[in-house]
């Protein structure tokens, strides 16, 4: 017997394997124990990522004493002996080769999986040569090309069925089938429609698994075999999926998911998959631009603008002290880029004056969760889902925002774990649903509030993990009393009796974890309700424990690790406030510069300061402020306001339309460094391709800046400075030249890995994380305090908080800024769709857009209201909010409820946010994205929309609205090129 760290104790068997004697457990199938000791035999219906299917019998073996057993799905019994290979073995998997390919092609040289196929290698593994039997090819449409990349040819289809399990197992969407028998079996979608009809999810897992080339990428039919696959992390959504980029001539030709990420098992989705081209499309930045005296840009050398961008930053700050300048650093960059953006802002600017995108999302979460529990990240890890017993999912929709986590917590329901969902709209996941508590948008604290109310009344908390490990109980349940179930039916609409049973199933469940998204964070007062379900958790003991807990589901690919890292008004890394005189001591020692005292502003209380006149500076990373935060006006009177911007981009965004000064970055292809996902996890980033020419690393233009306003950070392959300062222009100019030489072959100029040896030795919750033990593990959770520290999957385990005892927050109710009246009768919500990433720069470049569902923005209305309204499906209306009015096309959706409309942020043509007020949270300041009073109207002549964008002139010529929109949908014609990009300067 084997005894476990948990001191359980697992039950073994002893078998012999090829004559080798060897222990396993019990229950493990033959095929895998053999996969022990290095022995292995054909498969072509296995994998890894499935159940065991057995359809194939090619991994059949010999046991002695018995008949041959198919040891892909056998377990191993007591005193067994297995033989691998035989003669006899070798003529049964030939004789089922003989028969498989005698409904095959068998024009190898003709097939884009020539040499990487499964059935290829059998044959040849067996001696087959030439089939005895006819080959009669029957299946007609022998092709489906319907779909933009994902192609099917099912004369090349082999029946194993891998596809049809992989989206029912894996993806879990189930569209696929088999349909027919013997030469006559055929892969079918839906009711036998195409791929898009059925509502395929796109994410190529059946792409993946299928052995032949029956299912394959279009673009592998053109390019033959990578050169070289580059093992990196996601840049779209926070599941963080690690990556494997395939690269033949300095150009991706595919990426596939990596079979060993740990957060995502070899699983990815359309837009990991798929949604790459962004990175080489034609409308790249590929130059610095300045705005001239007229108000065109033009282009100008990287010498010409960094020195203009560290002139300028300078007088401003000489001028107006600190607190005329402020950064906006990216959630799409690494976290040693964040690190270099908030050393820039507090030692060379000297201002705290620094945030970053979680202030308009996870905001509320990651403070309600330092306040609360001592640190601002979710408690558990992803695998966690699999150990509930109950999952409640509070204002997500993860199978269209995060898409692979999404299908995990499927693949748990399919299997038993109760799930309740919160939710306005009737999601997928809601369809799967125990109790699906259809709230109304705003209403989140008073539904949370008497499922507390109902846990406390009703005897159901763990008094004694409340007495050992947490303080403030008593008050929470004193200003809970009036919380009753009927009280919260009034203000969310959610019955009484449903709010009841919620509250038991997940009180007394054994293992509950609530996870929410930004239908919480977003959704008015969203600090309370992070707080009231964290009181929740530790009321119950619900927490510190595998299927427990209380975590976000962050949005963007690295958000939680550019605040992790310090690029947030109020704390350096780790969360660690600036006013901590240990923290500002030992960055002082590090940065040999005293860190800023001053309270720094947030997003908003930039946009306000900069409208009043109190900033005059503001240098922006990766973060379309213009497109994506709130009251689109109010963001564009503060851009206007400034006297001097900075845009650092990949494409023309919108913001950009603002700046005085454009510096083309780079994608997350072209850089190294790190991201950390939702549940903590810090993984690589690795450099695929070179970076586009006349671009830099965004790390590298920060520190080119600094370097250029007399800084040395100590980072970059120049020469090091005495005491970090420069002398004279004469070293700023041959740091300069060191950094050029990098960035003319296209690399990254300064370390990576010592960036983050810095940043872990101003971190204690990382000072366990470098990047050698990364390539060593291939990822590490933090805390990680220590070089020999394991790293933390849950986090709080035994009661053992951070923070030392949980701490209980009262939660009161309040209701949203902007709710409907008589003049704006409905609620506007607005989210993610799983083919698009937030305002669409990148996957509007893609293939991806391609897809029907994905070309265009569409308001959501339920049947019943369209109807009222006469409204017919497809008609163009506008969505009229005390702020503006926007034009979109209708559609019916019984995904939304009556009196609820929703749209996405994905469209810039659309611009969304000029209906979203400033309504935000009281204690972080994050806006109320999810809740604004709208009304719908049929167009009426001479109305048109009431807010427009700038136009861009750029060499001469100038985006107008339509010229925009057509760039931003990534199909620029080919003779217009020369809008964005100087002929002599390709």
């Amino acid at each position: 017997m084997i005894k476990e760290a948990s001191d359980t104790v697992l039950r073994t068997v002893r078998v012999v394997i090829d004559g080798q004697d060897l222990t396993v457990p019990e229950g493990m199938t033959v095929l895998k124990a053999m996969r022990l000791v290095g022995k292995d035999v054909p498969t072509l219906c296995y994998s890894d990522r499935m159940e065991p299917f057995g359809a194939c019998r090619t991994c059949l073996v010999e046991v002695e004493g018995g008949k041959p057993v198919a040891s892909c799905h056998t377990p191993v019994r007591e005193g067994a002996s297995y033989t691998t290979h035989s003669k006899f073995l070798t003529r049964l998997r030939k004789n089922i080769t003989e028969l498989v390919v005698s409904d095959h092609p068998l024009e190898c040289l003709d097939c884009t999986a020539n040499n990487r196929c499964d059935l290829q290698k059998l044959a040849a593994d067996v001696g087959l040569r030439t089939p005895r039997y006819e080959n009669p090819r029957t299946h007609n449409p022998a092709r489906d090309d319907s779909h933009p990349f994902i192609k099917l040819e099912m004369d090349k289809c082999i029946g194993c069925g891998k596809c049809v399990r992989a989206c029912d197992e894996v993806q879990g969407s189930f569209i696929l089938g088999m349909q027919g028998r013997g030469y006559d079996v055929k892969v079918i979608a839906g009711n036998d429609t195409n791929f898009e009809t059925a509502d395929c999810a796109s994410c190529g897992q059946c792409v993946l698994e299928c052995p032949v080339a029956a299912l394959e990428e279009d673009r592998t039919r053109m390019t033959g075999l990578p050169d070289k696959t580059v093992t990196t992390t996601c840049s779209y959504c926070g599941v963080g999926c690690s990556l494997n980029v395939n690269v033949k001539d300095g150009e991706v030709i595919n990426i596939e998911p990596n079979p060993h990420g740990s957060a995502n098992l070899g699983h990815t989705c359309v837009k990991g998959r798929f949604a790459h081209q962004f990175a080489g499309s034609g409308d790249r930045l590929t130059s610095p631009l300045i705005r001239t005296g007229d108000g065109t840009f033009r282009e100008a050398t990287w010498e010409e603008a960094l020195e203009l961008v560290a002139a300028r930053l300078g007088e401003i700050r000489d001028k107006y002290g600190a607190e005329g300048f402020a950064s906006i650093s990216s959630a799409r960059c690494t976290n040693e880029d964040g690190y270099i953006m908030q050393r820039f802002t507090r030692a060379v600017m000297g201002t705290n004056n620094i945030d970053n995108c979680s202030r308009v999302c996870h905001s509320p979460s990651a403070y309600a969760l330092g306040e609360a529990l001592g640190t601002g990240a979710g408690t558990n890890s992803f695998q966690c889902v699999a150990e509930s017993n109950l999952l409640m999912i509070v204002g997500a929709n993860p199978t269209e925002a995060h898409p692979v986590f999404g299908s995990r917590i499927k693949q748990a329901v399919l299997k038993g774990c109760k799930l309740i969902i919160l939710d306005p709209r009737n999601t997928e996941l809601a369809k799967l649903a125990d109790l699906h508590l259809t709230l109304r948008p705003g209403s989140n604290v008073s539904v949370i509030n008497a499922m507390q109310h109902v846990i406390i009344q009703e005897g159901l908390i763990d008094a004694d993990f409340i007495a050992k490990h947490s303080e403030g109980f008593e008050q929470v349940k004193k200003e809970l009393a009036h919380c009753t179930p009927a009280w919260a039916e009034k203000i969310s609409g959610v019955p009484a009796e449903l709010i009841v049973k919620a509250a038991r199933m997940y009180a007394t469940s054994g293992a509950s974890q609530i996870l929410w998204g930004l239908g919480v964070t977003e959704a008015g007062h969203g600090s309370n309700t992070v707080f009231g379900m964290i009181n929740m958790s530790v009321m119950t003991g619900n927490i510190g424990r595998p299927g427990t807990g209380t975590s976000p589901i962050r949005g963007q690919n690295n958000v939680q690790g550019m605040s992790d890292v310090g690029a947030l008004p109020n704390f350096f890394s780790d969360y660690r406030k600036t006013t901590d005189p240990i923290a500002r001591k030992e960055h002082t020692a590090v940065w040999g510069v005293e860190p800023p005292t001053n309270k720094g502003f947030r997003i908003p209380d930039m946009m306000n300061a900069a409208v009043e006149g109190k900033l005059k500076a503001m240098y922006i990373i990766g973060e379309d402020i213009a497109q994506s935060d709130p009251d689109t006006a109010h963001i564009v009177h503060a851009l206007e306001s400034l006297e001097f911007l900075v845009v650092q981009e990949i494409f023309m965004c919108e913001t950009a339309k603002y700046a005085d000064v454009i510096l083309p970055g780079v994608s997350f292809l072209e850089k190294d460094g790190t991201f950390v996902n939702s549940d903590r996890r810090i993984q690589r980033v690795r450099q695929a391709i070179s970076a586009r020419k006349g671009t830099m690393v965004d790390g590298d233009i920060v520190n080119a800046v600094a370097r250029f306003m007399g800084h040395d950070f100590g980072f970059d392959n120049g020469p090091r400075w005495e005491k970090g300062r420069a002398k004279n222009k004469e070293q700023i100019a041959e740091a300069w030249k060191a950094i050029k030489s990098r960035q003319m072959r296209g690399q990254q100029a300064f370390d990576a890995a010592a960036t983050m040896k810095e940043l872990a030795s101003l971190t204690p919750l990382w000072r366990g994380v470098s990047f050698e033990r990364l390539e060593e593990k291939g990822f590490l959770q933090w805390p990680c305090t220590s070089p020999d520290h394991p790293g933390t999957d849950i986090v709080h385990q035994g009661g053992n908080f951070l923070s030392g005892k949980a701490k209980f927050h009262p939660t009161p109710w309040q209701e949203a800024a902007d709710v409907p009246d008589e003049e704006f009768p409905f609620y506007l919500t607005t989210g993610r769709m799983l083919f698009h990433y937030n305002v669409g720069t990148m996957t509007r470049r893609t293939k991806v857009s391609q897809l029907d569902k994905a070309k265009e923005e569409r308001i959501r209305l339920h049947p019943k209201d369209a109807k009222r309204l006469n409204i017919e499906p497809g008609e163009m209306v506008d969505v009229v909010s005390r702020r503006g009015r926007v034009r979109v096309k209708s559609e019916y959706s019984k995904a939304v409820n009556p009196g609820t409309v929703f749209m996405t942020f994905h469209y810039p043509e659309t611009r969304t946010n000029i209906l979203v007020g400033q309504g935000a949270d009281e204690f972080t300041g994050c806006p109320e994205y999810k809740v604004s009073a709208v009304r719908v109207e049929k167009i009426k002549a001479g109305v048109e929309e009431t807010f427009e964008m700038p136009e861009v002139t750029l060499n001469g010529k100038v985006f107008a609205t339509d010229d925009q929109r057509t760039l931003e949908r990534g199909d620029i014609p080919s003779e217009r090129l020369a809008i964005v990009r100087d002929p002599g300067n390709p």
